[in-house]
């Protein structure tokens, strides 16, 4: 190993080689707007092997040496501590954390991960000023990374009285001392990079000075840095175990979309050998579940919110989502938990969770106060956060509290997640799409006239009016389509026996029955999940279709023409009519429509484009928006009710005010209602549903059991 002197010329000679001086007084010169000098390593390999040799086996020396020669550059009045930081480290110098080992403690090392916690950024002292309560006597401590250290003695030989602290005592002189920034994340492995069943490791990652406060909960970073160890304590005694972190030394955010996909020129040749062929779309849309059995057209919307709306920013400096929100609703049994944990994998930033086992916190963001803040708090993200540019698998929905599901509010339109609490502000990016899933009031569906679908979907309606596609999944008795659905389940599990016989080549095993290798190979993907991955990667990296005139006019047409089919207003009327689509739907036509351009890797949207998203849209509208007469009231699933409902709830307030008034209490009971509700054929039963959304809605209360009156 060779000594600082000779790293020192070394660095030395580079600085002069590469032209630097000048650019490190003009950082001198910035100071402390400027504080870091960034050095590509490529660029020391390439001039001075062996140095970048040393700063791989030895960091901490070869940058005391580099820094060092820093400062033999500046002006002797320019006392100023420049950091040296050195970043894109080769590929092959990449370790993932789950490969960290013993081998790789003090070595410069190159890690990359999402950043699932951070703390605040806090001063932390580096060199202590004491003095002598005795004699006066100021002396400077270095101090350790996790300990604070006092003096021991008042040193005689420079002057002190040579007490020794049980004797005399030693006064902290803070505005002496020399402090500097910190702060500590935590990141964890990509979800897209585990293989089944892994759960993401994690490491803890200390910054200093100005790399603190560059990042937040949710960003994707590559940091290098020295892996460094910490030893564990059990009690009073030291453990011989060892704790890894990482001390940061430059910090690159990974903004680029699916880059860690890692397409080699040949994945890149077949994608574009695959977007062109002819049936492209209905290969993908085959690739999804493919033993699932039938939900065409829910694969269709799936395969669409894979690729996704094009995500824009206006002239006016506003932003566009071009992610696809889905909600599927259904009965027990129809599959809905297998197409999320499918699609979670499929995605390439994938993460499925049950709504049920989460909370706000837990789907957005949370300040905790833990251990990993050493009793700070802490911001830690959710899994909208870390689902940032990916999809975002919610099962459960319905079982969730009121309270947690509205945390999802801004973070599904506005896509940030803002912290406001314990002194931390913060606004975190959560640009993913959702797929939420979730059982009707009840836990299946009513399929009699009385009650409309939308009114059994147990949802908030402002969560509701997030989604772009609503579909709803029956599970109704009917003997001929039961048993073909009972063949299709009963032979996606001798399929599965199969594939179990020739992967472990058991013998015995000979007779299949009457599956043959074409039924074998026709439940497989048309497209490897695989390659299905990098298709989709590559396509939201490089495919941004802009709309044609064509499509925009079919998307308008169908906009105008079916708001006005439905309307049943007369000019200058001023009678309430219901509305059948809103600027929101135009919005998510335009995303459908940009995702199937996607999906051809096309760089235009063309007339089929829209049309395709047009029949989704009214495939999703027929099954969940019909009002009662059978016209299409976007009101219905996603406002306060239908307008045939509006009215009904009209007509019970005009009762409870006539009541009121006629009434010497001033109150209406409900066995009066009921009376004057049977007059526009409203059974109790109905009444009562009414009067029970009345009351959240907040335009009657009742102070009484079935006594209610009127908010005015």
């Amino acid at each position: 190993m060779l000594d600082e002197k000779s790293l020192y010329q070394w660095w030395l000679d580079y600085f002069i080689l590469r032209d630097l001086s000048a650019r490190i007084r003009s950082i001198a010169d910035n100071f402390p707007e400027e504080r870091s000098l960034e050095i590509l390593f490529n660029d020391i390999f390439s001039s001075n092997g062996e140095l970048a040799e040393v700063i791989l086996e030895n960091p901490e020396v070869a940058f005391r040496a580099g820094e060092s020669a820093i400062v033999s550059l500046l002006d002797p009045d320019q006392k100023v501590g420049i950091n040296l930081r050195l970043k894109e480290l080769f590929s092959k110098d990449r370790i993932r954390i789950r490969d960290l080992r013993a081998e790789n403690l003090s070595k410069f090392v190159s890690i990359e991960g999402i950043i699932r916690k951070a703390t605040e950024v806090r001063p932390k002292l580096l060199i202590g000023t004491f003095v002598c309560n005795t004699c006066g006597f100021k002396q400077e401590i270095i101090q350790d990374s996790f300990s604070f250290t006092e003096p021991l003695e008042c040193p005689k030989e420079e002057g002190g009285c040579g007490k020794r602290s049980g004797s005399t005592t030693f006064k902290f002189i803070i505005q002496e001392s020399l402090f500097i920034d910190s702060q500590k994340i935590e990141i964890q492995e990509y979800p897209e990079g585990l293989r089944g069943g892994d759960q993401p490791q994690r490491i803890s990652i200390f910054l200093e000075d100005d790399l603190c406060g560059r990042v937040s909960p949710g960003d994707r970073i590559i940091i290098t840095g020295s892996l460094k160890a910490k030893q564990r304590k059990e009690g009073q005694a030291k453990a011989t175990i060892f704790d890894l972190f990482l001390q940061g030394n430059c910090i690159e955010k990974n903004d680029q979309i699916y880059e860690e996909m890692d397409l080699t020129e040949e994945d890149e040749n077949t994608i574009l050998e695959l977007s062109q062929k002819p049936d492209i779309y209905q290969k993908i849309v085959r690739s999804i579940a493919p033993t699932i059995y039938e939900l065409d057209r829910i694969k269709e919307a799936l395969a669409l919110q894979l690729f996704g709306g094009v995500n824009k920013e206006y002239p006016d400096g506003s932003k566009g989502r071009g992610d696809i929100h889905i909600l599927l609703v259904g009965d027990p049994g129809t599959a809905k938990s297998q197409l999320l944990t499918y699609m979670s994998t499929l995605a390439p930033r994938g993460i499925f969770t049950s709504g049920k086992s989460s909370s706000a916190a837990g789907l957005t963001a949370a300040v905790v106060k833990d251990e990993f803040g050493e009793g700070r708090f802490t911001l830690e993200a959710g899994v909208m956060v870390l689902s940032d540019k990916g999809l975002a698998c919610i099962d459960e929905l319905d079982k969730m509290n009121d309270s947690d599901r509205s945390a999802m509010h801004e973070a599904m339109e506005q896509q940030t997640v803002s912290i406001a609490k314990a002194g931390i502000q913060a606004t975190l990016q959560s640009r993913c799409s959702v797929l939420g899933a979730a059982n009707p009031k009840g836990g299946r569906f009513r399929t009699n006239l009385n009650s409309p679908i939308h009114d059994q979907i147990n949802l908030q309606a402002p969560l509701r009016s997030r989604f772009d596609l609503i579909f709803t999944m029956m599970d109704i008795p009917d003997p001929e389509h039961d048993r073909i659905l009972a063949n299709a389940v009963v032979r996606r599990h001798k399929l599965g026996e199969i594939k179990l016989s020739r992967n472990e080549n058991r013998k015995g095993n000979e007779r299949q029955g009457d599956v043959d290798d074409e039924e074998y190979e026709k439940a497989k993907p048309q497209i490897p999940p695989i390659l299905l991955r990098k298709y989709v990667a590559y396509s939201k990296r490089e495919s941004n279709p802009v709309l044609t005139k064509e499509a925009m006019d079919e998307i308008i047409d169908f906009y105008v023409n079916l708001r006005e089919k439905n309307s049943n207003s007369i000019l200058g009327s001023g009678e309430q009519t219901s509305v059948s689509l809103t600027a929101r739907q135009l919005e998510a036509l335009i995303r459908l429509a940009e995702a199937s351009s996607r999906m051809r890797l096309g760089k235009t949207v063309e007339k089929q484009d829209a049309k395709l998203a047009i029949d989704l849209m009214e495939y999703s509208l027929n099954q969940t928006a019909r009002d009662e007469a059978g016209n299409i009231d976007i009101d219905g699933i996603f406002g306060s009710g239908s307008r045939k409902q509006r009215d009904i709830m009209g007509d019970i307030i005009d009762f409870i005010k006539d009541l009121e008034s006629e009434s010497k209490e001033g109150y209406a009971q409900r066995n009066d209602l009921i009376e004057r509700a049977r007059s526009i054929n409203i059974d109790p039963m109905e009444l009562d549903n009414y009067l029970s959304k009345l009351k959240d809605e907040g335009s009657i209360f009742e102070p009484r059991t079935n006594t209610y009156r009127f908010l005015r």
